[in-house]
């Protein structure tokens, strides 16, 4: 019996706590419901990341509009998911995820199908992620719907 108990409590513990568990975030809970827009950058003073940061702030109606959800990934310092915190472990999972190093600029866009719509490494401007979520067969048929 007490064999067994330790084989039971050693399994237990392999099929709770697996490396890959604790530092995963599960981003298909966001699919067909939000886009995402990752923003990944060496720190919060890297000059593309402050321009995003300071038009997503400034065109928040817009963001909102397009079912937008905005993850800021600096590799150091404190990441977000909008305006809320992100655990740390999450923001390295999503860095991981996605195979960003932490030294690069990076912005991904993923539809809301999950799939990766848009990878850039240099400056961009929202409005060309708007034009091209305007673009999107999803998109075109919500602004239909909006005007009904």
């Amino acid at each position: 019996m007490r064999r067994f108990a330790v084989v039971f409590l050693i399994l237990v513990g392999l099929t709770v706590w697996t490396p890959e568990e604790a530092l995963s975030m599960d981003l298909t809970q966001f699919q067909w419901k939000n886009r995402l827009l990752f923003i990944f950058a060496e720190d919060a003073n890297d000059p593309f990341f402050k321009n995003l940061q300071s038009q997503i702030m400034a065109q928040k109606a817009e963001v909102d509009d397009r079912d937008l959800i905005v993850f800021e990934v600096p590799a150091q310092g404190p990441a977000r998911m909008n305006t809320n915190p992100l655990d740390q472990k999450d923001a390295e999972s999503i860095r991981s995820q996605f195979a960003v190093p932490s030294s690069a600029f990076s912005l991904i866009l993923v539809g809301k199908d999950g799939g990766i719509k848009l990878k850039r490494s240099d400056q961009v401007d929202l409005r060309e992620v708007f034009e091209l979520i305007d673009s999107m067969p999803m998109r075109q048929n919500e602004m239909r719907q909006k005007k009904e």
